[in-house]
């Protein structure tokens, strides 16, 4: 049964008051972290390289059409007793009044302070955001969550807040789905109606993908998370339309929405003002290195769809992307070479071949790894709804699953924040575990010998109550180094010392 609004408060209507509690009002400022009413959308951060990082903000903008600026303050202590770095940035309409920077000149491996700070006649200082640089040389211990598709019309955002909590995290990997563009119930086509959106209809123009992006970061556990831990995001469909296609998507009527070449420089232009990502143009594949321990390698499966170019022909990625991607990955030089991308990279069915990337697509990650020194593979992937642990054998009919000799990586699944999900057919023997009726994240632990996904969640029906559940850890699978192939645990990884949240 597809449980919205209306079958929710009828199924849950013996609980009386607590029913009640479930607000679905329209997006607003709740309680959460500290805000103003200068900075209603508070602070975050994003794609950190070890001596800089993209922080961001939002400026209430009111009537005026004159630009504003803004310093941005850095400090390697919450009271700013000392400041590391800071600049002046402008906000003004044609930015829908957010304003990001580049934060350089920082230390490797260091947290950091921010805040802004508005010098004209409010005085008004933002919340305190917390993030982090990126290490360089030896690193021993690295910790990632892992995130994906959080539709606010769904549910709360509970493992947002769970994820914000987590003190001892190097960043925040999302792996798209941010947002979704669908109506409210009574305005349009619908993909969930427990929360209403603003607009109410489905976002088509720029004014519209801005509003959405808005509502979506009044959720304060979303923007806690913002807060504390510096981003990597990747965007996959719904950040545009759903699955598009060269020329269109499937939930796109020219008729009606006008042409679809606006709509995607509307959404993209909308994405760049909201998000604290290093964007070049309409490219979001790209690198980071966290020393020699860990490349992470993010990828565009919609680049082929969204801006196809004549010689793509079948590549997965498109030809100029997957021509990148060779040479990423046949440079690297890292112990561990974590994909980062948004569906499934490996096939889950019994014969070892079918879905995910294709076979010969994976075959040319493989070939193109091969000629680096990186030895360890580990993917990762959202957009199912739900999470899994798979081994990813290369030659069909050579991998056990018992040994799990013939597998050439490994993949995790971080499933969803609030979107439904299925647990599907019980897979091939690669699939070593997989959950869709729960709301899940990832923790991604990585040391010199060994990565580790540990999965955590609630079930699904929790996320329609407005108290957030108790969190489980339901799965824990590791791969040694050189192994590439997964091992079930029975305890999380142990977390790393670190310095406190921001307050």
């Amino acid at each position: 049964m597809t449980l919205n609004r209306r079958t929710f408060f009828k199924s849950t209507a013996a609980v009386g008051a607590a029913a009640g509690l479930a607000n679905v009002a329209g997006c607003a400022l709740a309680p959460g972290p500290p805000s103003s009413a200068t900075f209603p959308h508070g602070v975050a951060s994003g794609d950190p390289r070890s001596t800089s990082v993209i922080v961001w903000t939002r400026l209430a903008g009111g009537a005026s059409t004159a630009e504003v600026p803004l310093r941005w303050e850095l400090s390697t202590g919450p009271g700013f007793e000392a400041i590391a770095a800071s600049g002046v940035a402008t906000a003004g309409p044609d930015a829908d009044w957010t304003v990001s920077a580049e934060a350089d000149g920082l230390e490797p491996a260091t947290t950091y302070y921010y805040r802004w700070v508005h010098d004209g006649d409010s005085g008004a200082t933002s919340p305190i955001g917390r993030t982090r640089t990126a290490p360089t040389g030896e690193v021993d211990h690295l910790r990632f969550a892992v995130v994906s598709c959080s539709n606010y019309a769904y549910g709360y955002f509970h493992n947002y807040r769970s994820v914000a909590e987590r003190s001892d995290l190097d960043a925040v990997i999302h792996l798209g789905d941010y947002i979704y563009e669908y109506a409210n119930e009574g305005s349009g086509e619908t993909y969930g109606t427990f929360r209403n959106l603003d607009p109410a209809h489905e976002v088509i123009t720029l004014g519209d993908y801005r509003r959405r992006y808005a509502c979506y970061r009044s959720d304060p556990d979303l923007a806690e998370m913002h807060r504390q831990h510096p981003m990597i995001h990747i965007w996959d469909d719904h950040e545009f339309a759903d699955d598009p296609y060269v020329g269109g998507a499937a939930n796109h009527q020219p008729a009606l929405d006008g042409p679809w070449v606006q709509r995607v420089a509307a959404a993209l232009q909308a994405y760049g003002e909201w998000m604290p990502t290093r964007l070049d143009g309409n490219r979001i594949f790209r690198t980071l290195d966290y020393g020699d321990l860990v490349k992470l390698v993010m990828v565009d499966r919609q680049r082929r769809f969204l801006w196809p170019e004549p010689d793509d022909g079948d590549a997965y990625l498109g030809r100029e992307q997957f021509d990148w991607l060779d040479g990423r990955l046949a440079e690297s030089e890292a112990q561990w070479l974590v994909l980062v991308q948004q569906t499934t990279f490996g096939s889950t069915s019994a014969d070892q071949v079918s879905g995910g990337w294709g076979k010969v697509q994976r075959d040319r990650v493989y070939s193109a790894l091969e000629a680096s020194t990186t030895d360890n593979l580990v993917v990762l992937t959202g957009d199912i709804h739900r999470a899994h642990a798979l081994d990813l054998p290369k030659v069909p009919g050579v991998y056990s699953p018992v040994t799990g000799e013939g597998s050439v990586g490994v993949e995790f699944a971080s499933g969803s924040i609030s979107s439904p999900g299925g647990d599907g057919s019980d897979g091939g023997p690669q699939v070593r575990w997989r959950n869709g009726s729960s709301r899940t994240y990832l923790v991604l632990d990585i040391t010199q010998d060994r990565v580790q996904g540990d999965v955590f969640g609630h079930g699904d029906l929790s996320k329609f109550f407005p108290w957030r559940p108790g969190e489980q850890h339901l799965a824990a699978f590791s791969s040694a180094d050189g192994a590439n192939r997964l091992v079930q645990q029975f305890t999380a990884a142990t977390p790393k010392p670190a310095p406190d949240l921001a307050p």
